[in-house]
């Protein structure tokens, strides 16, 4: 099972760990993507690590069984690094077309914006 994030409108956010039962919260800062055989960052996957035993999953940046929280984690993980919002919600989308093809993006463009402009 996998540790996710269930809340994005409050930082830190809250997280959970299916296997364990755990819960708590996290620094957006804290997830990360891993790094290819060249030290380079792979933006294709986020590690998100659980609070309470430090377990990891790491997340395609399709969304895996959530797609729709995955996919906003690696928007809001961009706009976390300064990218404007419109510029990473389109990035986001062409990954997720690129790696897994046109239908598998689940958010609304629109309403993610406007969450990420408030």
């Amino acid at each position: 099972m996998s540790v996710y994030v269930t809340d994005y409108s409050i930082i830190p956010w809250e997280v959970v760990h299916d296997e364990m039962g755990h819960t708590g919260t996290i620094d957006p800062a804290t997830i990360v993507h891993p790094k290819n055989m060249d030290g380079a960052e792979n933006h294709d996957f986020l590690i998100v690590t659980c609070p309470v035993c430090q377990a990891v999953s790491t997340h395609p940046v399709g969304g895996g069984a959530q797609k729709e929280s995955v996919q906003q984690m690696f928007v809001r993980k961009e706009v976390s690094l300064g990218v404007p919002p419109a510029e990473a919600i389109a990035d986001v989308k062409a990954r997720v077309v690129a790696s897994d093809g046109e239908g598998r993006w689940a958010l609304d463009d629109a309403s993610l914006l406007r969450k990420l402009s408030a």
